[in-house]
């Protein structure tokens, strides 16, 4: 099964060139490559740029081997992130498939420029069939409605 970690980030940067600089980082130290992202300033906070943004997990593996490795790979960003428990159920519309859901945050990165980070680690198998994850590339959790 394939596997993807949709990251939603502030950063204190000036600029959405410094904040790609800093993605880009993010890639090189976790050794997984970013597939998309999106930028938006925060309107409560100005000096934080939001970013949302997508690595994709190189190889098919078991759940359990995708939530070590996701485990693995946010402890070389920081360490003690909030994580909660994966989530794993069947999707209701195609119910052969079975989703997997786990998540976590860290308020106080070590990595200069990365104010507040959010990782989810989600299926992408119906990625594959044409879902789109629009709530995950979307930067609505900057200037919630």
């Amino acid at each position: 099964m394939k596997f993807q970690i949709i990251w939603k980030a502030f950063f204190a940067v000036k600029n959405e060139v410094k904040a790609a600089r800093l993605i880009k980082q993010i890639e090189i130290i976790t050794g997984h490559p970013i597939v998309s992202q999106q930028f938006e300033w925060s309107k409560k906070n100005p000096s934080l740029l939001g970013a949302a943004f997508v690595s994709e997990l190189k190889d098919d593996m078991t759940m359990e081997e995708a939530v070590f490795q996701t485990l693995q790979i946010i402890n070389k960003l920081g360490t003690a992130w909030t994580v909660y428990s994966p989530v794993i159920f069947k999707d209701s519309e195609n119910p052969d498939e079975v989703l997997l859901s786990f998540e976590g945050l860290h308020e106080g990165p070590s990595f200069t420029g990365l104010s507040w980070i959010h990782f989810t680690l989600e299926t992408d198998s119906k990625h594959e069939y044409g879902w789109e994850h629009a709530s995950a590339y979307g930067t609505n959790f900057v200037n919630p409605d």
